[in-house]
């Protein structure tokens, strides 16, 4: 999966690594869209949470959306922020809202659109989306509603050759 990742198309690696950080380290309340979270856990937040059985599955259709995206991005057939928001439509559809998700897409638009514009660079897209996901894992833990299916931002983590949230 590593090299698979490592051979995607620079288009593909712009559009996914499109994001800007936010007001990431300040907890995210969940929501009544929140429809997919796990049973409020105990002690270490581990006790009862369990990922959705299609959870890894989902991950890898978004990876394969994520794919076919860009290479409509890089044919020029659509522009990085199209992508962004194809992406979310989909994954949308495919798992549905969840809090994490929900932000790190907000953070993956916000870069798509700074990235299209010049303000920042490919680099820079890539730091903001590490540091969002960096923030999400060290919240994970002490997180009383884990979302049952972070399919997005898991796939932003395997991207990103990141610790998945599990």
């Amino acid at each position: 999966m590593q090299m698979m990742l490592k051979k995607l198309p620079l288009a593909l690696m712009l559009a996914m690594s499109l994001s800007a950080c936010i007001t990431v380290n300040t907890p995210v309340s969940s929501t009544p869209n929140n429809q997919n979270a796990a049973p409020i856990t105990s002690g270490n937040g581990h006790s009862g949470y369990k990922l959705a059985s299609s959870h890894w599955t989902d991950v890898a259709r978004i990876r394969q959306e994520a794919q076919r995206l860009g290479a409509e991005v890089g044919a020029n057939r659509m522009t990085k922020v199209q992508a962004a928001q194809y992406l979310n439509r989909y994954r949308l559809n495919l798992v549905g809202s969840n809090q994490i998700d929900d932000n790190m897409y907000e953070v993956y638009q916000k870069s798509a659109l700074d990235s299209q514009r010049g303000v920042i660079t490919p680099e820079q897209s890539k730091a903001y989306i590490i540091s969002a996901l960096k923030g999400w894992q060290q919240r994970w833990n002490d997180m009383s509603r884990k979302p049952t299916n972070p399919a997005f931002t898991n796939f932003l983590m395997e991207v990103m050759d990141m610790k998945p949230l599990q």
